[in-house]
This record gives C-alpha cells, structure tokens and sequence, in this order.
C-alpha cells in the first residue's frame, strides 16, 4: 500500500388472517444530527415526529448508545460498555418520552444535552430511538393477529473542543459475500482511526481487469468511522465479473486533508481457505 501527500420512513404493518390488512407509518427527522459544544454548555433541540395513518399512533423514546458493527451497521442498545468513553448517553434529556399522536399530525419532542465541565475533547456519540406502540384499545373488528413494531432513531455526534482527525487505510481484502456460496464478493477497507473524532471517506475506488480495462468504479463509502479503532468498511464487488485476474486502487481523503492510496491484485474466484 503507498500513501501520497437526509427524512426515512418507516412502517408497520398490522395482519390479519387473508393478508395486508392495514398499514400504520411514522416518519422522523432529521435522522442524524452534529454538534459542536464546549465543554461546560448546555444546548436545546427540536426532533419532528409524524404520523400519516388515519388513525392515532403512540411511541416511546429511549436513550441509547450506538456502535458500528464489522458490516459497517449502527447498533442500538441501552448499553455499550466498549462505548463508554465515547457516549454522550449521560447527557440527553427529552420530553416527552412517551407520547399519542392524532391521525395525520405532527409534533415536536424536545432534547436537551448537558456537556460536562470536564468532558476531554473528542467526538461523543448516542442516540435517541423512538418505538411505536400498539394501540392499547381493545379491537374493534376482531382480532389483529400480528402487530409489527417500528423503531426510528436519530443518531447524536456532539463535538467538544477541536480533536484533530487521524486515520490511515490499512489494509484492503476480498472475500465471500455472507451466506453465499461463490455468487458474490466484497472488498473491505480496514480503516485505523487513531484520533478522538470521527472520520468519513470521501474518494473513488477502481476495479480493473488484467487488460487494464476498468470494470467497475465506485465513490468509497460514507460509513462513520468511530474514534480509537480499526473499522471495517465493505463494499460488494460487481457480481457480472468473470473469473480472472484483477486490481483495486483506492483513492480517498479520511477527513485528514490528504489523499491516501491503497492497491491489491486479487483473483476470481477466490482461493479456498
């Protein structure tokens, strides 16, 4: 390897023996917000929840911590000790925490976070997951059957202070798509982010064949890069590519103002192991 110098929607769906009966939904925004704030401060915010069924809706909020897992996905749950030193979960306040919505409305909760005195500077994260709730009436047309229920969650980075970005593409790997059987493969970029702050890549990758023939071209994924750790970032390989030889250049910028490359000569198919 060389080195040169926004809202979703979600649904629920309720069933009832014969098929799709009914289908509830719940929309937030924004989905992911980020703020800078000095040790010692408090500020206030406004999430927007609403509701497009014709009937009312109900739904709970709790305080969460987050983490990216080794397939890149944000993972939700009251507590993540390996994130201790990095959740901003301590400092949220919210209201209401509970909450019925009329049909075809909308509503605002309301979030405070309180940054301690003596919060080091770094890049905190948590979230704020709010869950729907079945109606607590008793049915009025027979019996439901199953009822789906959705969580939503706006993911919170809060900045203190100035850390300064570090991080370094280490090394890049091909393997199986999981759960196939030889119908797929993907890169992963394991991406070192020694510093206290998050990173995003921003940059191209390139896949040639050994005729030199560019194959397919892809922007490096976006995914967080959390703070003080090795992270995996896959990206699914073309699956039309024929066996034969071929390599990867990566070309991106982690944040860090520079441009690192990285290279690989790998072969279709892959080698057992």
């Amino acid at each position: 390897m060389t080195r040169k110098l926004p809202s979703i929607f979600f649904a629920a769906a309720c069933l009832i023996p014969g098929g799709l009966k009914a289908q509830t939904g719940l929309a937030l925004t924004p989905m992911r917000l980020e703020v800078a704030a000095p040790a010692g401060t408090q500020r206030n915010g406004v999430l927007n929840v609403g509701n497009d069924q014709p009937t009312e809706a109900r739904f709970r909020v709790e305080i969460l911590d987050v983490s990216i897992d080794k397939e890149a996905v944000p993972q939700f749950e009251k507590d993540i000790p390996a994130e201790s030193l990095f959740s901003c979960k301590q400092w949220l306040t919210v209201n209401p925490m509970e909450a019925t919505m009329a049909a075809s409305s909308q509503m605002s909760v309301r979030y405070t976070f309180r940054v301690p005195q003596d919060a080091p500077p770094r890049t905190y994260h948590c979230a704020l997951g709010f869950t729907s709730l079945p109606d607590a009436r008793p049915a009025q047309n027979g019996p439901v059957g199953i009822v789906a229920l959705v969580r939503m969650t706006t993911t919170l980075y809060i900045t203190v202070g100035s850390p300064k970005p570090t991080g370094e593409l280490k090394s890049i790997t091909v393997e199986p798509l999981p759960g196939t059987k030889n119908s797929g493969h993907r890169l992963i970029f394991n991406v070192e982010n020694a510093g206290f702050t998050n990173l995003r890549g921003a940059g191209t990758v390139t896949i040639q064949n050994e005729a030199g023939k560019t194959v397919q071209t892809t922007d490096f994924p976006t995914t967080a890069i959390y703070p003080s750790r090795t992270q995996r970032i896959p990206l699914a390989i073309d699956k039309a590519l024929p066996d034969g030889a071929y390599s990867v250049h990566v070309r991106v910028n982690l944040g860090t103002n520079e441009i690192q490359e990285g290279r690989l000569n790998f072969r279709l198919p892959l080698a057992a192991q």
